[in-house]
């Protein structure tokens, strides 16, 4: 990831008369960069996530049941409903493309 370098000052050099208009633009800046993220975050996920069985991830992750039994803890888009396992099918996609940089 590219480091950002941004021109701020000192806070312990800003005077008590700019303070307040500071971090007001500050606020303006957060919230106007939090709506962008939104957008590309809901576009991304615009699509209805699924719910796949055991055996669907299996095949999906082209791994075998048992290991998907044995590291379900682990894995951040395994589901427990009740006694039911089940993998997020978008939980798995951004797993893949965080290990892989693929789907």
């Amino acid at each position: 990831m590219k480091q950002v370098d941004l021109v701020l000052p000192d806070p312990a050099e800003v005077s008590d008369e700019n303070i307040a208009p500071m971090l007001s633009q500050l606020a303006a800046m957060q919230t106007a960069l939090a709506a962008r993220l939104l957008v590309r975050t809901s576009d991304n996920e615009s699509r209805e996530d699924r719910l796949l069985t055991i055996d669907q991830a299996a095949t999906r992750l082209r791994t075998s049941k048992d290991w998907l039994y044995r590291n379900s803890a682990r894995l951040p888009f395994a589901i427990r409903i009740g006694r039911n396992l089940r993998f997020s099918e978008r939980g798995m996609e951004q797993w893949i493309m965080g290990r892989t940089g693929k789907i």
